[in-house]
């Protein structure tokens, strides 16, 4: 089937797809489709900070850097997608942009909670290379790298200390992104 075909076929019903978007431009590539007129999903996830002595509530893209489109076959004018401010391209593969099923859509919002945000459990916030704040005891924190889950409620933590790099183990429920 040669490439043309494909993409008639990815557009011949309402279906979603996966735009790539500058860094940390999700929100105005999002603000620029809907006033263009076209249903948009990014996923977010709300995460703690602990920052000195003071507690934020941030939220965070679940995928950095990409957003979904929902586009019908008239709408598939992927050089206008691509040019909409904050955007960079669709996601695709040579001249083919695979539709993203519409199941994996419906799994993101279901686990969202009543603020739109994606719940995650906590062994699912932290990814090998995260920079996390460790805090053992009150008033004390300590920056390392996430590096891996250490069962199912520990964590695997190159800790700074002495300028130095050390592994240790901790309760994930020390830690918080910096």
């Amino acid at each position: 089937m040669n490439s043309e075909l494909k993409n008639k076929n990815a557009c011949n019903h309402r279906q979603w797809f996966a735009i790539q978007t500058h860094s940390m431009k999700e929100q105005i590539a999002k603000v620029n489709f809907e006033n263009q007129g076209y249903r948009i999903y990014f996923p977010q996830i709300g995460l703690i900070r602990k920052q000195a002595m003071r507690v934020e509530n941030i939220k965070k893209a679940f995928f950095p850097g990409y957003l979904f489109i929902q586009l019908a076959p008239h709408e598939c004018q992927w050089q206008s997608i691509a040019s909409t401010r904050g955007a960079i391209r669709p996601v695709r593969f040579g001249e083919y942009y695979p539709p993203v099923p519409d199941w994996v859509i419906v799994e993101l919002r279901s686990r969202e909670d009543e603020n739109g945000l994606i719940v995650l459990d906590e062994t699912e916030k932290f990814r090998t290379g995260d920079r996390v704040k460790v805090s053992l005891l009150e008033n004390i924190e300590q920056t390392g790298i996430f590096q891996a889950l250490h069962g199912n409620k520990r964590a695997l933590i190159l800790l700074d200390f002495l300028q130095e790099q050390a592994k240790t183990v901790v309760p994930i429920s020390a830690l918080s992104f910096c």
